[in-house]
């Protein structure tokens, strides 16, 4: 479960990234080269969580940016949020900041 007053930020030391069309690929270094073999490539909403993460935020807050762009059940985009932010810490994407 994430803790909604925790506040993440894109880790943007450990990746390259890109957005290409609606989609967003995240190539992870691994000592300053890229590693190919573990490429991310995330949906538009994925892509646009990421892009709000470009400045600290909390799911909250988030939350509430994304119900400004998309027609979509509250709760199911909260559950959907909480599990992109557990997933995306897990593989270092995004890191915890104060």
């Amino acid at each position: 479960m994430i803790d909604p007053d925790e506040f993440y930020q894109v880790n943007s030391e450990n990746f390259v990234i890109r957005r290409m069309g609606n989609e967003m690929v995240l190539v992870p270094l691994a000592n300053s080269v890229a590693d190919m073999t573990s490429v991310i490539i995330l949906n538009e909403v994925g892509s646009d969580i990421l892009e709000l993460l470009e400045e600290p935020a909390n799911k909250d807050i988030l939350l509430e940016k994304l119900l400004e762009k998309y027609d979509v059940n509250r709760e199911i985009l909260d559950s959907d949020i909480q599990l992109f932010l557990k997933n995306a810490y897990n593989k270092n994407v995004i890191r915890k900041v104060k």
